[in-house]
């Protein structure tokens, strides 16, 4: 058990146990409480998500444009490097 919890469980449950309610206490001073933690969470969570479909979208135009010019180059190096008799890769 010690290697699941990374020590003796009962001192690693009050460690969290600890921990926990100096958080709570920190979210309570800072007039939160735990239904707008959660729901803050889950927003953040769908604005996270938004973001990264939307870089998906930007980077991916630039990879279908570089491309273009990438792939026929890379084409036609290794063309000749297969007819030109290349270098033999182990």
């Amino acid at each position: 058990m010690n290697k699941i919890f990374g020590g003796s469980p009962p001192a690693v449950i009050l460690k969290i146990a600890i921990a926990s309610v100096c958080v709570g206490l920190l979210l309570a001073i800072t007039g939160m409480d735990p239904v707008m933690v959660w729901e803050d969470a889950f927003t953040t969570i769908g604005s996270v998500w938004g973001y990264a479909l939307d870089w998906f979208g930007w980077a991916g135009k630039y990879l279908i444009m570089g491309a273009i010019i990438v792939v026929p180059i890379w084409v036609v190096v290794r063309l000749f490097d297969v007819l030109l008799g290349g270098k033999k890769q182990p």
